[in-house]
């Protein structure tokens, strides 16, 4: 598995484009893949390339970081987050969630706005550091994978 990651980290590192870009593209794909989009992520990241210049390789990539495994991990912790600034007036109960989904939804919305904002950001310039390091890496060792 972390060998699939490196390859795929290499692969976009490698990829014709600035470390800027390169860390947009992830960036945007990694809010994506956060925020709620019920599986219209990958439409939103193909529709959003044509307005903004980000590198669409990184986006993709960025986009997995949500999946079957992880949305319920993101949608709990954004109900969490968004609970410190919406409080529902009813709780959340696994039972009869769908009949506040008012309430429920708000607070989700908010809590997943701000952590696929803060999750972006960190992503960006991690992403950024990684490219301009593995690249400056490359241009001294040159033969080295």
């Amino acid at each position: 598995m972390f060998r699939r990651i490196r390859y795929e980290i290499i692969k976009i590192a490698r990829a014709h484009a600035t470390s800027h870009e390169i860390a947009y593209g992830a960036a945007i794909g990694a809010f994506i893949s956060i925020f709620p989009t019920f599986g219209t992520g990958t439409l939103l990241v193909l529709l959003l390339y044509r307005i903004l210049n980000f590198n669409l390789v990184a986006a993709v990539s960025g986009s997995l970081i949500s999946n079957l495994f992880t949305a319920p991990f993101f949608l709990l912790l954004s109900y969490k987050i968004g609970c410190l600034f919406w409080v529902p007036s009813a709780p959340l109960e696994l039972k009869t969630w769908y009949k506040h989904l008012d309430e429920v939804g708000m607070s989700v919305l908010i809590g997943s706005f701000l952590l696929s904002l803060v999750s972006s950001i960190l992503i960006y310039f991690a992403v950024k550091y990684i490219v301009q390091h593995y690249r400056k890496n490359k241009m001294r060792f040159p033969h080295t994978t």
